[in-house]
């Protein structure tokens, strides 16, 4: 059970680092994460752009997924 909770925190880790990579290195998207952060204390920045960005992420895919459902059901 413990080997499990180690597990997923370091997925959850890995993933997070993942995502500020991605951030940080397209300077537009870090600037837009940086200017929707810039009222808050320094020390939960990098966690709330963590939780916008997979809040964005899985909006994306879901919407995509929709997209290609409704694509399939047009082939049919």
């Amino acid at each position: 059970v413990v080997l499990n909770e180690v597990r997923e925190l370091d997925r959850q880790q890995r993933m997070r680092e993942g995502l500020m990579k991605r951030i940080n290195t397209n300077p537009a998207l870090k600037n837009a994460y940086d200017t929707l952060v810039k009222d808050l204390p320094d020390d939960q920045k990098e966690s709330v752009i963590a939780q916008i960005a997979r809040s964005a992420r899985r909006a994306v895919a879901r919407s995509q997924g929709q997209q290609q459902t409704r694509g399939e059901a047009v082939a049919v």
